[in-house]
């Protein structure tokens, strides 16, 4: 039970890190930015945020709708626990050392660490 509430947990998460990452280029004011690179800089930093945002949502979706098959964290759903919760782990390793400052510093790296820990408790509480 507390493998698919994870998992579901995790799946949600994901989904608002997408729609919060929809809003960068209005947070972060990349459209003043962009003029003073590049286009094939711009046009890479574009494709890489895209494919992210592709990503978020696929696992997000594929979290919430197989929620109970990656809960049993067998097979396949081992396999991409373990590798969305090292990613998440990397995230919050990377915001520690790589990002410093304000309020939203510690949000994400709190955020990160419970992303991390949504798919990682099923791979622990399937092998117990």
């Amino acid at each position: 039970m507390i493998s698919t509430i994870s998992i579901y947990a995790g799946g949600l998460l994901t989904l608002l890190m997408a729609i919060f990452h929809i809003r960068f280029p209005k947070i972060f004011k990349w459209g003043k930015d962009y003029g003073r690179i590049t286009v094939a800089n711009k046009k890479i930093f574009h494709t890489i945020h895209l494919a992210l945002l592709l990503i978020f949502f696929i696992i997000g979706f594929l979290s919430v709708f197989y929620a109970h098959e990656l809960s049993e964290s067998k097979g396949i759903s081992f396999g991409f626990n373990l590798m969305i919760s090292i990613f998440w782990l990397w995230r919050t390793i990377w915001q520690i050392f790589y990002f410093k400052g304000k309020i939203m510093h510690y949000v994400l790296i709190m955020v990160f660490s419970i992303l991390f820990l949504a798919y990682l408790i099923p791979i622990i509480q399937n092998s117990i």
